[in-house]
C-alpha cells in the first residue's frame, strides 16, 4: 500500500478517495500529510482518536486548526455536529470537500480562533502545510497572508446557541493554543468539554496550566496503553495533552484504567 501510494503521488498526482475505518470517506491529495497518515494507518493518531470517540457523548465537536478535516471525519459517526475552524483557504476548501462527500451538515469557517477579533498574519508555507501558524508574539521569515480572527466566545454569541452542547474540543494551531484558550473561557466554564491540545516546545505551558486551573480543569496525559493520568508540571513537548473538567477527572481516570 505504501509503495502504491508513493507511485500514485508521483505519477497520477490526483486525489484518491479512501474509506476510513468508521465508514466515512476521505479525499486524499498527493501533497497532504494527513492523506499519507490515512493511507498508512487504519486509525491515524489512534490512541487519542479512540479516547475522543469514547467520550463524544453525541454532542458538538469543535475542531480548531482543522486543516483538511481529518479528525472531524474520524469522529463524524460519534458526534451530532462539528464546527471546523481553518484559516488556510486551501485546507478549508478541502475540509469542505470531505464534509460534502460524507453528506454531513458540519460547518467549516475560514477563520483563525484567537483572543481578539479583527485580522492577523498567518504563515503560508504552501498548499495545506500542517505547520502553517498564526503569527502572534514571534517573528517569521515565511510568507504570510492576512486572515480574519475572532474569539470562540464572540463567535458563539454572534452565531447563536448550538442545538447540541460542545462536548469535545481539539486545538492544533502550532503554538497559538494559549490565545485560543483565552478566547473560549466562557465555553469552558459553561459547557465543560474535554479539550485535546498540542504541546510544542514553543508553547508557554505554565500559562496553559494557569488558564485551565482558572476554570477548574486538570491537564492529563494519555499513556500508550490508553490510561489517563495527571500530567507532571514539565511533561515532554511534541505531544498531545488532554484537559478535563476537575469534576470528571476521577471518573475518566478510572474508566481509562478499566478499558
Amino acid at each position: 500500500m505504501a509503495a502504491g501510494w508513493q507511485g500514485w503521488k508521483r505519477i497520477v498526482r490526483k486525489p484518491l478517495e479512501l474509506e476510513l475505518f468508521n465508514g466515512m470517506h476521505f479525499r486524499a491529495y498527493p501533497d497532504c500529510a494527513c492523506s499519507s497518515s490515512a493511507v498508512y494507518s487504519k486509525i491515524p493518531n489512534s490512541r487519542y482518536v479512540k479516547f475522543l470517540r469514547n467520550h463524544a457523548e453525541r454532542g458538538t465537536f469543535l475542531d480548531v486548526g482543522a486543516n483538511v478535516g481529518m479528525i472531524s471525519t474520524l469522529l463524524a459517526d460519534t458526534v451530532q455536529h462539528a464546527l471546523l475552524f481553518e484559516p488556510n483557504p486551501v485546507a478549508a476548501a478541502r475540509a469542505r470537500e470531505n464534509i460534502k462527500i460524507n453528506q454531513l451538515s458540519f460547518e467549516v469557517y475560514e477563520i483563525a480562533l484567537s483572543d481578539e477579533t479583527g485580522t492577523i498574519a498567518f504563515e503560508d508555507l504552501g498548499g495545506v502545510h500542517t505547520c502553517n501558524r498564526t503569527v502572534s508574539g514571534f517573528s517569521t521569515t515565511s510568507r504570510t497572508i492576512t486572515v480574519p480572527r475572532t474569539t470562540f466566545d464572540r463567535f458563539l454569541a454572534e452565531r447563536g446557541p448550538l442545538e447540541n452542547p460542545v462536548t469535545l474540543v481539539k486545538i492544533d494551531v502550532e503554538g497559538h493554543e494559549n490565545w485560543v484558550l483565552r478566547g473560549m473561557r466562557q465555553l469552558l466554564v459553561e459547557q465543560r468539554p474535554i479539550v485535546m491540545f498540542e504541546y510544542l516546545q514553543r508553547t508557554n505551558l505554565k500559562e496553559t496550566f494557569d488558564t485551565f486551573a482558572g476554570v477548574d480543569y486538570r491537564i492529563m496525559i494519555l499513556s500508550r496503553e490508553g490510561e489517563l493520568t495527571l500530567a507532571p508540571v514539565n511533561p515532554p513537548p511534541l505531544q498531545d495533552l488532554l484537559a478535563v473538567p476537575s469534576e470528571r477527572a476521577r471518573a475518566l481516570t478510572r474508566s481509562s484504567a478499566a478499558a
